[in-house]
């Protein structure tokens, strides 16, 4: 009981000692600052964003894309909304005076930290977002520009959208990453494996060289009768397969490892003409939410979605609708 008691008094003087500071650099600036619009979203190269639970991650403009860590390329429609949020976000009103104190508080330990650069090695504006307001229509954000700091946070809103900014700024790396699994043109196919754990004689590989298609079961044995045009139309399938999400902390690491570590449903592997190959392993989820079949029975797993495996990095959701197009059984290619 005393060491709870010290713990939680310890708590409250560093969240007291990192107010204060906060607080005092803020008053020690120039004013209040409100110019969070960036019109010029174009001249952006470099977005860092950090949260209070230590996650962080840099978003680097790129020739073609934005790239996620330098490394990997982010989702364009996540980049299409931070810009946009930088474009037209506005002052919804001043942070009253009897709450500023309680704001400021909030945002020295909590606040999501955004630094945007503009060509150079500093960041020329510095967004510190915190929680929304009670009504849920308005984000409590201070600003720091050019090195700066404002000394009064404001509710910050984007005209015309009902809700708050503050989960537009997520810090989570994997989050970033394009969904992409296979964007492949049916030319650039070197080879597709597609292996069924459960039913293996239904598996299959086809390689591709110099226009000239090949069928294989799964010992490797070269088909001699198939439908080569059918295998046209299915490589064709590989253009837009896309995993749902990342698995995030709604599911503890070691059931993530005990997933992995169990019998998949299939794998699918693919190479293109580049080198570049990819792997996606899919497992069962089970039927969490209990839906029946016309018997009324539960199924056994879930009849929309399945865990996913993406390039023994990341454990993802993938959905029976998008994977169905590309997990055919071997004789949809015979004559």
């Amino acid at each position: 009981m005393k060491n709870n008691k010290f713990l939680i008094i310890t708590l409250i003087i560093l969240v007291a000692i990192a107010a204060y500071f906060f607080v005092s650099k803020s008053n020690s600036t120039l004013g209040e600052l409100n110019d969070f619009a960036i019109k010029d979203t174009a001249s952006i190269d470099k977005i860092f964003i950090a949260d209070a639970t230590g996650d962080k991650v840099t978003l680097v403009r790129g020739e073609k894309h934005w790239l996620v860590e330098g490394k990997h390329k982010a989702r364009p429609e996540s980049m299409e909304v931070i810009m946009n949020t930088f474009y037209q976000i506005a002052v919804k009103s001043p942070v009253s005076k009897a709450a500023q104190n309680n704001v400021i508080r909030d945002l020295a330990t909590t606040a999501i930290k955004v630094e945007i650069y503009q060509g150079k090695s500093k960041p020329t504006k510095v967004y510190y977002i915190g929680g929304a307001t009670q009504n849920n229509q308005g984000t409590y954000m201070l600003l720091e520009n050019e090195g700066v700091k404002s000394s009064a946070p404001f509710i910050m809103y984007i005209p015309g959208f009902n809700g708050y900014l503050t989960t537009r700024f997520y810090a989570n790396a994997n989050q970033w990453r394009d969904a992409a699994v296979f964007t492949y043109l049916p030319e650039e196919v070197k080879s597709i494996n597609v292996t069924y754990f459960e039913q293996p004689e239904n598996s299959f590989t086809i390689n591709q060289s110099l226009g000239q298609i090949s069928l294989f079961d799964e010992n490797k044995n070269a088909i001699q009768h198939f439908d080569t045009n059918k295998v046209k139309q299915y490589l064709g399938q590989y253009e837009k397969v896309y995993y749902e999400m990342v698995v995030m902390n709604e599911i503890s690491q070691a059931k993530k490892d005990s997933v992995i570590a169990s019998q998949p449903y299939f794998k699918v592997e693919g190479e293109d003409i580049f080198g570049k190959k990819t792997k996606i392993v899919a497992y069962h989820m089970p039927n969490y939410r209990q839906i029946e079949d016309e018997n009324g029975v539960p199924f056994q797993y879930d009849v929309d979605r399945m865990y996913g495996y993406f390039n023994d990095e990341l454990f993802v959701y993938i959905q029976f609708h998008t994977f169905d197009k590309i997990t055919f059984p071997r004789k949809i290619f015979m004559k």
